[in-house]
């Protein structure tokens, strides 16, 4: 196998931009990239997408869609634990002047985080 192909000096470059100190700095625009990223700057804090979405009391595939598509409250949470704002690692979400863009969803939970109907006698 060849070690000059195409897709060789994509995954380096790739690793050689998730391989940096301050997470503030080289931040991917592309959302492909930008998820890599954000999951491997989580990683390096001993935190991970899962960690987040059972803290936050949502569902892993939520938290991992944040990083993909708008969702405010998500969205927060990821860049908080990355000690970043959310206009700092989603700036497509944000006009000039730091105002949120377009519509957001509203926190749909209903329920308490980490709650437990069935431990807690509610569930039939």
């Amino acid at each position: 196998m060849q070690q000059n192909c195409l897709l060789c000096r994509k995954s380096a470059a790739i690793t050689a931009d998730m391989m940096i100190d301050t997470p503030s700095v080289n931040i991917p625009q592309n959302s492909v990239h930008r998820r890599r990223w954000v999951i491997y700057q989580l990683s390096l804090k001993g935190l991970s997408l899962r960690q987040l979405a059972i803290r936050e009391g949502v569902t892993t595939q939520a938290m991992s869609g944040a990083l993909m598509t708008s969702s405010s409250h998500l969205r927060e949470v990821i860049a908080t634990a990355l000690g970043l704002t959310a206009q700092t690692l989603f700036p497509e979400d944000f006009d000039a002047a730091g105002n949120r863009l377009g519509w957001t969803r509203e926190q749909q939970r209903s329920t308490r985080p980490h709650g437990r109907n069935v431990e807690d006698g509610r569930a039939a």
